[in-house]
């Protein structure tokens, strides 16, 4: 990642939320679930609008396994212009460096204090995936926390992160085909606009107004999910 140039990453969510982050009507809010494993922040997948809009298929057609916050009724993507200074990037040496350093210093604090250490684990027994990434969202809470005594503010403005996921294209190639690269945002400063792909328009009044009510009858469906209201 290039500091302080400007980058274009894509956020899969509910068609109304598109317009509604596109139109202003709606400001994105940190996500801060158990999967989210670059700890909390609005995440965004670099420069890849297709894995992105299946990440919001996957979450409309398995509501179910709760993949977002709130339920997404018409999967659509929206694009995000974003400039970073400050990012704890885990495809470098420095970002794996400080998350073990971390690592051990939040070992030894949990051990020291009695407390139960959070794990990485799977969704369901079977998964060869573990999604639920307690201690990954843990040890990244813990650095964004110990900067925040050390300096007085919030020194890493996202976190970024390279994830292997899917089956492996070819036999021992290394390649699986749902890997992807992900930015937690947290300081929204850094979000400079949002876009519409190329092949996308805007709804029309009347189109967004059934989108809604589909977004909310997805929402009452999913009861769990109703305390969120804003764009994650």
């Amino acid at each position: 990642m290039s500091h302080g140039h400007l980058q274009i990453g894509y956020h899969g969510c509910d068609i109304a939320v598109r317009d509604g982050l596109i139109s202003g009507q709606l400001k994105p809010k940190p996500s801060n679930n158990q999967y989210d494993w670059l700890g909390s922040g609005f995440y965004l997948f670099e420069a890849d609008q297709e894995r992105a809009l299946a990440f919001a298929e996957a979450a409309a057609s398995e509501p179910l396994r709760r993949l977002t916050a709130r339920p997404i009724a018409s999967p659509a993507v929206v694009g995000c212009i974003f400039s970073i200074q400050r990012c704890l990037d885990m495809t470098t040496s420095t970002g794996r460096r400080e998350f073990e350093n971390a690592h051990l210093y939040f070992q030894a604090t949990h051990l020291r204090s009695g407390q139960r250490t959070p794990l990485n684990v799977p969704v369901n027994p079977l998964d060869e995936e573990f999604l639920l990434r307690g201690l990954d969202r843990a040890v990244f809470e813990f650095i964004h926390s110990k900067l925040f005594q050390v300096y007085g503010f919030e020194y890493y403005q996202a976190v970024r992160g390279a994830f292997r996921q899917g089956p492996e294209i070819a036999p021992r190639s290394g390649f699986h085909r749902d890997s992807h690269v992900q930015i937690a945002l947290r300081d929204f400063s850094c979000i400079k606009g949002w876009f519409l792909p190329a092949e996308a328009e805007l709804l029309s009044p009347e189109e967004l107004v059934k989108a809604q009510a589909a977004l909310h009858a997805a929402r009452e469906a999913n009861p769990k999910s109703r305390r969120r209201v804003e764009a994650d």
